[in-house]
């Protein structure tokens, strides 16, 4: 985290240096030593991952439900078979609204834990650095290793973390589902796949270049903040207000196209996200048609 000691003190400024990104190597050892630090929240996050299955499987239980409901009940006009299937649905909906409560205050309780163990591992570990330190890195720079840095894992760990499980969880059990339903169905429905494997390794890339380059902006809008507040009494005894207030736009307009340019990136993925999934139910809906009929 500290590597970036050595770009200096306009290192904000610039870019995001090389030795501060993370090749595979200490990717993987910063995500073991994350595993090991979250030890202590493993009986959480196991009860976590119960819910999460129990909700997926209730998900894919009520279009199940919605079919037997139609087949049995409406086109075979049994009456009693329509009800049990009614009272079945809304029993499914009940445990799947407990059960979703449950799930995100165990996931929520285990990722808050996590969060503020690594807070004060930062801050324990900021503490320990020379003074040297602290006159190569900007105030800013630091405080936005604690705050933003943070903030972004805990959106991945309260929010992204759960999607990801529910997803692909979803996706895990619908496959198998689907293929019991229909084989030919399914096939036609992952003909969308190769695009959205080839759309998330370009997101995937171009993401992470946007998100370096936010946390880099941030910590430079930070750092012009910072040395506004502490160094107005010298900013106003040499009347370099105006100056000062022209760096702090710049770091701000910076700071804007760099958080737009992660919105773009976001909107070109999410829509072709939208397109497959609705391209790919027109088939479904083609297809089946033409094996009906």
């Amino acid at each position: 985290m500290y590597a970036g000691g050595r770009g200096g003190g306009g290192g904000a400024g610039r870019g995001t240096d090389e030795d501060q990104k993370l090749d595979r190597t200490q990717t993987r050892v910063v995500l073991k030593r994350s595993f090991q630090m979250a030890g202590e929240f493993r009986k959480q996050a196991g009860l976590a991952l119960l819910l999460v299955i129990i909700t997926v499987l209730c998900t894919l239980a009520g279009p199940v439900l919605v079919r037997h409901g139609i087949d049995s009940g409406i086109r075979a006009k049994d009456s009693h078979a329509l009800n049990m299937t009614v009272v079945a649905y809304i029993v499914v909906v009940v445990i799947a609204y407990v059960v979703g409560r449950w799930q995100y205050v165990a996931l929520n309780s285990a990722g808050e834990g996590f969060l503020r163990l690594i807070r004060i591992r930062v801050f324990s570990q900021m503490q320990k650095q020379s003074m040297a330190f602290f006159d190569r890195e900007k105030a800013g720079v630091l405080v936005a290793r604690m705050t933003a840095d943070i903030e972004s894992m805990a959106e991945l760990v309260q929010w992204g973390l759960m999607q990801f499980l529910s997803a692909f969880l979803l996706l895990f059990f619908a496959f198998f589902l689907l293929m019991s339903l229909s084989w030919q169905l399914t096939l036609i429905s992952l003909l969308v796949f190769p695009f959205l494997i080839v759309a998330s390794i370009k997101f995937q890339r171009d993401a992470n270049k946007a998100y370096l380059e936010v946390r880099d902006k941030v910590g430079a809008n930070l750092s012009a903040l910072q040395e506004g507040i502490t160094g107005v009494r010298v900013i106003q005894a040499y009347a370099r207000e105006d100056e000062q207030i022209r760096r702090f736009e710049e770091s701000n307009r910076a700071l804007y196209r760099s958080h737009i340019h992660s919105v773009k990136v976001s909107t070109w993925y999410f829509g072709l996200i939208e397109f497959a999934g609705i391209g790919s139910s027109a088939l479904i809906v083609g297809f089946g048609g033409l094996l009906v009929h």
